[in-house]
């Protein structure tokens, strides 16, 4: 049986292993893992110690924090489950001093939950004043699935989303994508938030959102920066696409319209 001596001993052989690699292919390993094991792995060793708050490019997605195998029906205590584990994963990526690095891609992917997203928000506002992020790409996914979703459920993610963005203006800085999911805008001036106030926003995509049955959506946002717009399975009568002077890429997958769901009225200069 080995001794706890010869144990302890082969420790700082072990550590100086890790110590001989150099930053980059530490951080190469480290970005083909999920958020929560990244963080895990600073406390392997002193030389891991910093790593995770050295990652350029950062994908937290609720989704790695389900329990595994994931069901098909998610149950809602489940879903605050992961976020609670989410805001604490953000909370250490995020904190000061440890991070001292320009983030230069964040994904962040959340369900809509008005709780946590009071707890998010000042994360991000935080890391956004200090200067230490460049692009965000959110995607706010709904917590139940697309047929048990009802109008009233669909109308307060609208709800949520919009005293997120209004709580927190700063993340309208640096969003250069954004995903939303399960959102009626019936309420909301849907292209005052999505062009007016999304100056940097380069691809939108919207999955089972609507802004009222059989609803028009017009667009005409000639200082848009949009390249990319994506609708799947979205409750719009007809979509009017009159100036989006960037877009190269439309995808409309699946609509519900009895007509011709899509006009364009682009200037041709």
């Amino acid at each position: 049986m080995e001794s706890p001596v010869a144990k302890k001993g082969t420790q700082p052989e072990e550590e100086d292993r890790l110590s001989v690699l150099m930053d980059d292919v530490l951080l190469s390993i480290l970005r083909k893992v999920d958020i929560s094991t990244a963080v895990r792995t600073s406390s392997l060793s002193t030389r891991w110690r910093q790593l995770p708050w050295l990652l350029p490019e950062l994908s937290i997605d609720v989704r790695h924090f389900l329990p595994v195998p994931c069901p098909d029906s998610i149950a809602a205590n489940d879903c605050q489950q992961a976020m609670v584990a989410l805001t604490k994963a953000a909370k250490c990526l995020f904190a000061k001093p440890q991070r001292k690095s320009t983030i230069t891609t964040l994904q962040l992917q959340l369900y809509l939950i008005s709780t946590f997203l009071s707890d998010i928000g000042p994360l991000l506002g935080d890391v956004i004043d200090s200067g230490l992020l460049k692009d965000l790409d959110l995607c706010l996914l709904d917590d139940l699935k697309p047929g048990d979703s009802s109008e009233l459920h669909m109308l307060q993610l609208a709800k949520d989303m919009y005293g997120f963005f209004n709580a927190y203006p700063s993340v309208f800085g640096c969003l250069t994508r954004l995903s939303l999911h399960g959102v009626c805008f019936i309420e909301l001036d849907m292209h005052h938030l999505l062009f007016d106030c999304c100056t940097q926003l380069k691809h939108l995509s919207l999955h089972y959102c609507d802004a009222g049955r059989r609803s028009v959506w017009k667009i005409d946002a000639p200082n848009s920066k949009l390249s990319v717009l994506e609708i799947d399975t979205c409750c719009f009568e007809r979509i009017d696409l009159v100036c989006l002077p960037e877009l190269e890429k439309l995808h409309w997958d699946t609509w519900v319209s009895e007509y011709i769901p899509l006009s364009f009225a682009l200037d041709p200069t």
